[in-house]
């Protein structure tokens, strides 16, 4: 054999083994802790309810599938500088509520006592009053809803500005189903209640700032709230959102400033790296310990929008991406008795002596797989 082709032979041969076998799962080591730092989200409301939800960080841990971990049974106590008392009641999962009217031209800051006997408490901090809302407005963006605010300050008082917002829709299932399968008796039965109509909500994930520090006027312009995709399924019927506007001090807004590069922006090695922000919060029985949260206080605007479907452009709605069955009459129990299908007409339509049921999988005939039936008091 030519030596030549045998030592290339056995370079190309290594050289696949040193590949392949560098294809091995990797875990990084994660440094074990067994602290589970107090996190305090909320502001004083110094004219409606004050609600502050009190939760613990959590392990970071290979398939960390743990629970969140809510703060129970604590104290929570709002204090002025003038040392009167005004308790928060524990409302469920981690929140303390109450509604006060104080007085805005004092500081206030919150004590929390744990269960553990450990007492927290934030720095003082002045109120801050909210301007109004001048308007919530949409507009479409390359194919895409973008909701924006607009407000200003006239006594160019406020400068930094935060949001947040919960957003409400209402959807429809692809089939409207009057037929349900009867797993006691093996057969398909008139369904009781419709389940075509369904409504779906949820809190904002990201973190909303604006300022107008290097503005002539204390005026936020078309500030971005939420920007809804093409095609989205939010928008398939009828949309809204309640947004809440708070006045932020310089120390606050610097606080979510530097949340909003940590959870946000950390993509590449040119984003801004994780810092360790901490705010105002204290534990005065253990000085060392970390509190994560920021307490600010003052009053809130709000404002609600409401889109329809009928406003978007041709085509918003996509067409059904579902997979039907046509089950024969002697073979519901086989496909009808799982989840995966779910009947919602007879062949042929309205026989009262059907040869088989249509049906179609489940998330596309029953909605309440991802929304409720309960329609929100505020829905039109």
């Amino acid at each position: 054999m030519n030596q030549k082709y045998f030592s290339w032979k056995w370079m190309v041969f290594l050289a696949a083994l040193f590949l392949t076998s560098c294809k091995v799962p990797y875990d990084p080591p994660l440094k074990s802790s067994k602290t589970h730092f107090l996190v305090v989200d909320g502001f004083v409301n110094v004219d409606g309810t004050t609600n502050i939800k009190l939760s613990r960080t959590r392990n970071l841990s290979k398939g960390d599938t743990a629970a969140y971990i809510n703060e129970i049974n604590a104290s929570v106590i709002i204090i002025d500088e003038q040392n009167n008392l005004y308790p928060l009641y524990e409302t469920g999962g981690g929140n303390y509520s109450a509604y006060y009217t104080l007085n805005p031209n004092i500081r206030y800051r919150l004590q929390i006592t744990t269960v553990d006997q450990k007492k927290y408490l934030s720095d003082f901090v002045p109120c801050k009053l909210s301007p109004p809302i001048d308007n919530l407005g949409w507009k479409l963006k390359d194919g895409d809803v973008q909701i924006f605010v607009n407000t200003h300050d006239p006594n160019n008082h406020t400068t930094f500005y935060r949001w947040d917002y919960t957003e409400t829709w209402e959807f429809h299932s692809d089939y409207y189903s009057t037929l349900i399968y009867d797993s006691e008796y093996k057969q398909v039965v008139n369904r009781s209640y419709p389940v075509y109509v369904c409504y779906r909500s949820r809190n904002a994930s990201n973190i909303l700032l604006g300022s107008s520090a290097k503005l002539q006027e204390d005026v936020i312009h078309e500030g971005p709230i939420a920007l809804i995709p093409n095609h989205d399924k939010r928008i398939s019927v009828l949309y809204s959102t309640l947004v809440t506007q708070y006045a932020l001090d310089s120390a606050a807004y610097n606080y979510w400033y530097a949340m909003k590069g940590n959870t946000e922006n950390t993509g590449s090695i040119f984003d801004p790296q994780p810092n360790q922000t901490t705010g105002n919060i204290h534990c005065v029985t253990d000085s060392t310990e970390t509190v994560i949260g920021y307490i600010g206080a003052g009053s809130i605007q709000q404002a609600r929008i409401f889109i329809s479907n009928s406003e978007m452009m041709p085509g918003w709605n996509q067409k059904f991406n579902c997979t039907e069955y046509d089950v024969p009459k002697d073979s519901v129990e086989f496909y009808l008795s799982g989840s995966t299908y779910i009947p919602y007409d007879t062949d042929p339509p309205g026989s009262p002596m059907p040869n088989g049921y249509f049906s179609a999988s489940a998330s596309c005939v029953d909605c309440t797989i991802t929304g409720t039936l309960e329609k929100p008091i505020f829905w039109p």
